[in-house]
């Protein structure tokens, strides 16, 4: 008895996944939060000491907000997310999980930080950005 019911459950829930990835552009976030799937991320860049740029693969830019001892993402080679509740298919990027940071900087082990804030990085945002950086004034905060 007890092997059926785990096998129902199991069956359930293998079930549910398919359900849960269908919507790649909310991933069951509500409308008005970006979500950038775990799946879904292609490529990185640093924004600054406290923040990166990090395309899924739609073409979709997000600007993602770090907390904690990132002094590494300038000279980072690899970075990675990391879900506290684990990196489920259809689950997004967001406040809390920890970013992974490899290589390059001035750390021995990598570093390790904490995603505060998820949003679409949008062409205002970057043309904002490109201004600052010209007139070699700081970065807005968003």
């Amino acid at each position: 008895m007890r092997t059926k019911l785990i096998l129902a459950a199991l069956v359930m829930a293998v079930s549910a996944a398919p359900a849960l990835a269908a919507d790649n552009s909310t991933g069951g976030a509500p409308d008005n939060v970006p979500c950038l799937m775990h799946r879904d991320v292609d490529g990185w860049g640093a924004r600054d000491d406290h923040s990166m740029i990090v395309n899924d693969r739609f073409g979709r830019k997000y600007l993602v907000s770090l907390g904690g001892l990132c002094n590494d993402v300038n000279w980072a080679f690899g970075a990675g997310f990391r879900s506290l509740g684990g990196n489920f298919p259809g689950s997004c990027v967001e406040r809390g999980d920890h970013v992974i940071l490899r290589g390059g900087g001035v750390s021995f082990n990598h570093s390790t930080c904490w995603v505060t804030k998820v949003q679409l990085y949008t062409p205002d945002m970057q043309q904002a950005d490109k201004a600052a950086r010209e007139n070699h004034q700081p970065l807005n905060s968003y």
